[in-house]
């Protein structure tokens, strides 16, 4: 797992959601006042439910808010999926940062951007 492509070395707090057993990312996670939020999508209804737990997770302003999901789906949950609500802009708070959209592993890709209230 290639998580440094991330970016998250200068956060401390970091909390994941929605993983299965089957994937661990070799994070350690903080139950309160995190920074981050990373989010496993797993069916397109996830990205809605990944936008109300981040609009009411109460995040710093410097913070991070990271999808994740697998590679090469044919089930229509993938990247253009997943990110078309963003470009469209229906969740504006979300804004887009670096790396932006990157390959964790050989099965997993994510989006990085942070919610800006």
């Amino acid at each position: 797992m290639e998580i440094h492509k991330l970016k998250l070395d200068k956060f401390n707090k970091i909390n994941t959601y929605n993983f299965p057993e089957d994937i661990d990312l070799g994070i350690e996670t903080t139950p309160e006042n995190f920074e981050i939020i990373i989010y496993y999508i797993d069916q397109i209804e996830d990205v809605a439910a990944f936008v109300e737990l981040v609009k009411n997770a109460n995040l710093p302003k410097n913070n991070r808010t990271i999808m994740v999901y697998k590679k090469g789906r044919k089930d229509g949950v993938n990247r253009d999926s997943i990110f078309m609500p963003f470009k469209q802009e229906k969740y504006a708070d979300f804004k887009l940062r670096a790396p932006m959209l990157c390959s964790i592993s050989g099965e997993l890709s994510a989006c990085v951007m942070s919610y800006e209230k």
